[in-house]
């Protein structure tokens, strides 16, 4: 069980770099991941496992790249290490809320939108992380130019997919 949840943690920590600064990216690391639905079929523990290794993941790929991110996006030649640890410090606390807040949530979001359940679960998962990211992101660090979505986006997402079917 330990190695399948490391591995499952390793494979967040893969793909949250990729949702900070770009729209949702396709799929690629996962391409037979189950739909969403399965959420549905995890208990409590995992799903707190789940969406902490997430947002770990999500938070770890942004203070880690936040500096040179910074410096590309400001046409800095050089960032001060002040900056850069501020910067990072801030990155560090984009999700300040309990676990079984961002677990609630995802709950709640497949109960008022079951039509997100055929999205596979990863990419589910990601589109809900930038939600939760994107205030902090614009008002906190002043990354205006992250893409606003909400879960309105995300619904209207889901109603453009066609069901998961196995091959």
């Amino acid at each position: 069980m330990k190695k399948y949840l490391l591995s499952v943690l390793c494979f967040i920590v893969a793909i949250s770099p990729s949702m900070v600064f770009c729209e949702m990216p396709i799929d690629l690391l996962a391409p037979g991941a189950p739909s969403a639905q399965i959420w549905d079929k995890f208990d409590i523990s995992f799903k707190t496992i789940l969406i902490g290794g997430l947002l770990v993941g999500y938070r770890s790929g942004l203070s880690t790249g936040v500096a040179s991110e910074h410096r590309r996006i400001k046409n800095d030649t050089v960032i001060s290490r002040t900056e850069a640890d501020k910067l990072t410090a801030n990155a560090r606390t984009l999700f300040y809320n309990p676990l079984s807040f961002y677990v609630k949530q995802t709950d709640s979001f497949l109960q008022t939108f079951p039509a997100c359940k055929k999205m596979k679960i990863t990419e589910l998962l990601a589109r809900l992380a930038h939600v939760w990211a994107t205030t902090p992101l614009k008002e906190d660090m002043g990354y205006d130019f992250i893409q606003e979505i909400d879960y309105e986006d995300i619904e209207k997402a889901c109603s453009e997919l066609k069901p998961i079917t196995k091959n």
